[in-house]
């Protein structure tokens, strides 16, 4: 890959470093009128079949010479076929890079969705590079052979020009593409973690055609530093503590002394850190087990700690159910960056490293700022290799500054204890949407409703509001 020596051999220097982040502007035209699509019977694991098609949509609107790509989407019919339709309900996945149409998802969603899809239908759409719609496969990142910031070079350069198709701004267009090619009128659009961008960018563009916006633990993309993230991890351990009768006090007061431990060891935190930054997504039981672990470690005990923290295996499993490639296309392309995109490799170091000094140096203790910003986990150096963006750059998913309009109601979700998209993070995308309601879901963590879907409220809220619009 090229520069690949040269920037392994910078990264090692660097003091910090950090996220990941858009670019320019491009039009958004819709391209021509769309065929029909042929339907077939599709399992995707729940009892009701759905309906299974596709649409060809541009590669990159604006650039016909670049041909076409497919978009593939599930349609389950409304349970009461003998009554009027209330429209339908569009989801579409997080990550960036998890499919819609893989059953797991399709399951909970249609578990926390419930009564209300008795006279809705619901269509589920990959998004371009995941599931059935061409899902970018590539082998390295994918299965963990190499270092991040070296395969996310390699797989930028295997997909060629098209590296710039993948972005929040087309996704988006895709969505109307299938809401049109089906002849839908208005629907009810669910997005959850990553899917809120993709739910903002579809409002940015298509705002007439939306009835209702649902954004569950929302994300609104414009901080390179992902500052919240270890702040929201500090606040959600302790909560979570507070809550549960078998969980003494000063629970972060023993994950401190736990990293102390790890430093005077000698041992690498990445795994320790990897579990820390994703422990909102099965909150609270993810933080109270692993302050359980903790205190097993500081009596001497570690094998409960090194059980809960093994990241497993490398690689990332089927491509079709989460693509990584897709995830670090769309980050690359889409997140802000601490460097100027279109500079070289060298450059863009150097203005990650003058960037980062401008934090704290205890920001992330106990970690030091060197071993929080240089970890994988953390996401901050992975699009260092990644091209700049094409002639003309690419259109960001939200333009800046920009306000929903009034005509649609937004529904706002945020677990109190997520610390992969926060509640301050939540409250920032909802000051784009005047027409809105933010409801912070109590002692839970990333998109409950989904991972909890029978015993969360926000699954109740969600069908409340879906009803009441």
């Amino acid at each position: 890959m090229r520069a690949a020596v040269a920037l392994a051999a910078s990264l090692a220097a660097l003091i910090a470093i950090a996220a990941a982040g858009p670019d320019a502007a491009r039009p958004a035209a819709l391209g021509s009128s769309l065929q029909r699509p042929k339907l077939r019977r599709c399992d995707l694991g729940s009892p009701r079949l759905f309906r299974c098609g596709h649409v060809k949509v541009p590669v990159r609107r604006g650039h016909p010479a670049m041909g076409k790509l497919r978009v593939a989407f599930a349609l389950r019919p409304r349970i009461e076929r003998g009554r009027s339709s209330l429209g339908t309900i569009v989801g579409v996945e997080g990550g960036p890079g998890y499919a819609a149409t893989d059953h797991p998802y399709a399951a909970s969603l249609i578990a926390a969705l419930g009564p209300t899809l008795r006279r809705r239908d619901l269509l589920l759409i990959d998004e371009r590079g995941t599931g059935r719609s061409g899902a970018v496969h590539c082998d390295p990142l994918q299965r963990g052979q190499i270092q991040e910031h070296i395969a996310v070079g390699e797989c930028a350069d295997q997909l060629g020009p098209r590296y710039a198709a993948y972005t929040t701004a087309e996704a988006a267009d895709d969505i109307d593409a299938v809401r049109r090619s089906l002849g839908l009128g208005r629907i009810f659009l669910y997005g959850d973690s990553y899917g809120t961008l993709q739910g903002q960018a579809y409002a940015v563009r298509h705002a007439p055609t939306l009835r209702g916006l649902i954004l569950d633990s929302a994300y609104p993309a414009d901080d390179p530093y992902w500052r919240t993230l270890f702040p929201a991890f500090r606040h959600g351990l302790r909560i979570a503590c507070r809550h549960s009768p078998r969980c003494p006090g000063g629970p972060f007061r023993r994950f401190r002394r736990v990293v102390r431990r790890f430093h005077d060891a000698g041992r690498p935190t990445g795994d320790l850190l990897g579990f820390a930054l994703e422990a909102g997504t099965l909150a609270p039981r993810s933080y109270l087990n692993l302050d359980r672990a903790d205190r097993f470690f500081l009596r001497g005990k570690p094998r409960r700690l090194n059980r809960l923290i093994w990241p497993g295996p490398p690689g990332l499993g089927d491509v079709h159910s989460f693509s990584y490639g897709l995830e670090y296309a769309v980050e690359c392309n889409d997140y802000p960056q601490l460097w100027d995109t279109r500079a070289p490799i060298n450059a863009r170091i150097r203005q990650l490293s003058a960037a980062v000094k401008g934090l704290p140096r205890g920001y992330f203790a106990p970690f030091t700022r060197r071993e929080y910003l240089l970890s994988s986990e953390a996401h901050q150096t992975n699009c260092l290799t990644w091209p700049a963006p094409p002639p003309g750059g690419l259109e960001p998913p939200v333009p800046k500054g920009w306000k929903a309009a009034r005509t649609f109601p937004t529904l706002i979700l945020a677990g109190q204890i997520d610390d992969v998209t926060s509640v301050k993070e939540a409250r920032q995308t909802a000051r784009r949407f005047p027409r809105s309601r933010l409801y912070v879901v109590p002692n839970r963590g990333h998109v409950s409703s989904l991972y909890y879907p029978f015993v969360s409220p926000a699954s109740g809220v969600i069908r409340h509001f879906i009803s009441g619009h």
